[in-house]
C-alpha cells in the first residue's frame, strides 16, 4: 500500500551534516517504533533508518540552532498527527482511489483551507504507464516550527497534471 509522505520544517538544500552519526543512533532507539508509524520510508527502500537520516541531514540540520534532533522529529510527528493531511483531503472529497484523478489545485487548495494562505509542495512521480501519482505532501513551518509559512523551493512537480493519489 502506498499512502503519502509528509515532510516537515523547512525543505532546503542540505543544510549541515554535521551531528549526525552518534545522537541519530539514540534517536532511532527512542522514536523508532513511532517515526515507522508516522513517517515511513515509502520509496520502496527497505530500511527506514537511512530515509530518517536522510531526512535529518536534508532538513532537520536546518533546524539546529533551535532543536536537537529528538526534538526535530517529535515535533514533526506531533505536526503530522495534528495535521492529518489524508482526512483533510478527505473532507474536500479527495481520497485515494486507483482510478481517480483530482486537480493540483483543488488538492492544494484543501491542504490550504486548514494551514492558511500558505503554498505546500507536492511532489509526484510519473511510473511507465503516465499515471501521475502523488507521492509526497510537504507543508513548511517557519525555523522554531510555530507557524506555516509557504514552501520555498517550490519543486511541485505535479503542477498542471491531473493526479492520482494511489491507495
Amino acid at each position: 500500500m502506498i499512502s503519502l509522505i509528509r515532510r516537515y520544517i523547512p525543505p532546503s538544500l542540505y543544510c549541515s551534516c554535521s551531528h549526525t552519526n552518534n545522537e541519530y543512533k539514540k534517536l532511532v532507539n527512542i522514536l523508532g517504533r513511532q517515526l515507522a508509524i508516522d513517517w515511513p520510508n515509502l520509496n520502496g527502500q527497505k530500511w527506514n533508518n537511512k530515509f530518517w537520516e536522510a531526512q535529518w541531514k536534508k532538513h532537520g540540520t536546518c533546524s539546529l540552532n533551535n532543536f536537537k534532533q529528538l526534538q526535530y522529529f517529535s515535533l514533526a510527528i506531533g505536526i503530522k498527527n495534528k495535521l492529518d493531511i489524508l482526512r483533510m483531503l478527505e473532507n474536500a472529497g479527495i481520497r485515494p482511489n486507483a482510478t481517480v484523478t483530482y486537480n493540483y489545485n483543488d488538492i492544494v487548495d484543501a491542504i490550504k483551507a486548514k494551514i492558511g494562505p500558505f503554498e505546500p509542495e507536492l511532489y509526484c512521480v510519473m511510473p511507465h504507464n503516465n499515471v501521475v501519482l502523488l507521492l509526497e505532501v510537504r507543508v513548511c513551518r517557519d525555523a522554531m516550527g510555530a507557524t506555516y509559512i509557504s514552501c520555498v523551493n517550490n519543486n511541485n512537480s505535479c503542477q498542471g497534471y491531473l493526479i492520482n493519489i494511489p491507495e
